[in-house]
């Protein structure tokens, strides 16, 4: 069967403007034929500010020029060994892509956009006492502000035996051959990100979210772990603030999270919701943009909740990608929210969509950046 991977541009209204939508609504689409996706991140060209969609491919990677939403252009696309899963996030000028299917860290210079400057790292050795770690797959990567790159549920094809934890990889020393700093290798992780000398992460088949102390990347500290609301913990996302995170369990009908960590040794859930009760319907991941939680939910599509008050979340918005319903693991993969132009951006999955949404009539009514 013929299958399109598109993106799809949102605009934020503060009305219902569609029965599958609810404050978005759809500015523009850009497809792919013969393809599947995976995950979405975004880029700000620094020099004109031009923005730009990452795409995750089943068969590559593509960069898309979103600048001007209704009228997207594909700069490049880099073929790679398929796989269902492919994340994206950068640094300075540079891409870096994981995938499961052995192709290593794809690392991407986006100040090219002939798409020609690109590398495939397998090894990564730590200069100050010789120590290298190797791996050809992973599942996930987030890179935090001082350039720490953090690879979650990394294996390897050719005998070596890497963490399915987290490898921690220093980025900003030197981008297309970043060194090895240290790992976490607890538990297998599936997703998370960093903040400070903080990592937080969705141990999944532990079913909890950990909090780890990664000020000395060499030896990294538990500092507490609860149990989310289904058992099998996918993302977690800290609030700006830096006091709750919010998670998801990939499961059908499960909720999002939320938790108070003020306490790490005794984190506390203070609230879970969601999307449509009753429907059984999986969330993916979620991110926290502000006051706004924005959440790529499978088949129901991307929400966004107002998590004023964490204790309290109240969805207001959402847009329905995926024309299914209910139990299953296809429609919105991932969504992008942090773009200069507020715009969202939804990945989906056989019928991929990435949806860009501008917040300005939301923020207006419900503070987006207070928190």
């Amino acid at each position: 069967m013929k299958k399109y991977l598109s993106i799809a541009l949102l605009f934020l209204f503060n009305l219902v403007t569609a029965q599958n939508s609810y404050n978005l609504s759809l500015l523009g689409t850009f497809e792919w034929s013969s393809t599947e996706g995976s995950d979405i991140w975004g880029w700000a060209d620094p020099t004109d500010g031009s923005e730009y969609a990452l795409v995750g491919l089943n068969d590559g990677f593509s960069v898309v020029n979103v600048t001007n939403p209704t009228n997207p252009t594909e700069m490049f696309y880099i073929s790679d060994l398929n796989s269902t899963w492919r994340d994206i996030k950068t640094w300075g000028h540079y891409a870096y892509v994981t995938t499961e299917a052995d192709a290593g860290l794809l690392i991407v210079d986006l100040s090219d956009m002939s798409g020609n400057t690109y590398w495939h790292v397998t090894n990564f050795v730590n200069p100050s006492n010789g120590s290298s770690v190797e791996f050809t797959a992973a599942h996930n990567i987030y890179i935090d502000e001082n350039g720490i790159a953090y690879i979650f549920g990394a294996s390897s094809n050719t005998g070596s035996n890497p963490t399915d934890g987290a490898i921690f990889l220093d980025v900003d020393a030197n981008p297309i051959s970043p060194h090895y700093v240290g790992e976490w290798n607890d538990y297998y992780i599936h997703d998370g990100m960093a903040r400070g000398d903080t990592m937080y992460v969705g141990c999944i088949y532990e079913g909890e979210l950990y909090v780890v102390d990664v000020s000395n990347k060499s030896n990294p500290q538990t500092l507490g772990h609860c149990p989310t609301p289904s058992n099998f913990t996918h993302n977690a996302w800290i609030s700006d603030n830096g006091q709750y995170v919010f998670t998801t369990d990939e499961v059908n009908g499960a909720y999002i999270g939320a938790y108070d960590i003020s306490n790490t040794s005794n984190i506390q859930e203070v609230d879970r919701i969601q999307s449509n009760p009753g429907t059984n319907s999986a969330p993916h991941n979620t991110h926290v943009d502000g006051n706004f939680l924005v959440t790529s939910w499978y088949r129901d599509g991307t929400t966004v909740h107002d998590i004023t008050y964490p204790n309290n979340m109240i969805q207001v918005a959402y847009y329905d990608s995926y024309s299914g319903s209910g139990a299953g693991f296809d429609g919105c993969w991932g969504t992008y929210p942090f773009y200069h132009q507020e715009i969202l951006y939804l990945l989906t999955l056989t019928v991929a969509v990435i949806k860009m949404v501008d917040y300005w009539c939301i923020e207006g009514i419900f503070n987006k950046h207070a928190i």
